[in-house]
């Protein structure tokens, strides 16, 4: 998924319950959940992975995610009326925290991050191993109506 689907699942979960811890958990454990929807990247992350290609189109494609979605979350956060902005933040924490730590990973290969990466990528191609994966442009296309109808509950 992208960022700005993490983050948007998160700010709306963080929104919706109690307080920022419960927001920050309820956001990292819905980023393992979503992510075992087949979402169009399996290319993308097996060139950059296995084949040692297209590192640049694969940096990109993170970059523009990020930027775009931290103008969302920050169009969301002055555009509602936000009971806890806190809550609200903890929860977009939580939702993409997931992917940093994998970035981390991937950057340093440090030992101490391999379980986390191993666990993130169990729950990613949960499905797409066994069914395999959608066109990125179609997975791309149903994240856009996804987070359409997310921000509609903020």
């Amino acid at each position: 998924m992208t960022l700005t689907t993490h983050a948007t699942l998160g700010a709306v979960i963080g929104h919706t319950v109690g307080g920022p811890f419960l927001a920050f958990v309820f956001g990292f454990i819905s980023h393992f959940l979503i992510d075992m929807v087949p979402h169009g990247d399996t290319g993308l992350a097996d060139n950059y992975k296995i084949h040692k290609r297209n590192r640049k189109t694969a940096l990109a494609y993170v970059m523009i995610d990020a930027v775009i979605a931290i103008l969302f979350v920050l169009l969301l956060a002055n555009t509602r009326d936000l009971i806890s902005l806190r809550t609200f933040s903890w929860g977009i924490v939580g939702g993409v925290l997931p992917d940093l730590i994998v970035g981390v990973y991937e950057i340093t290969k440090t030992p101490l991050l391999k379980w986390f990466n191993t666990l993130h990528f169990a729950f990613h191609d949960f499905f797409v191993k066994r069914k395999g994966d959608v066109p990125l442009y179609y997975a791309l296309l149903a994240q856009v109506v996804l987070i359409a109808y997310l921000q509609t509950k903020l």
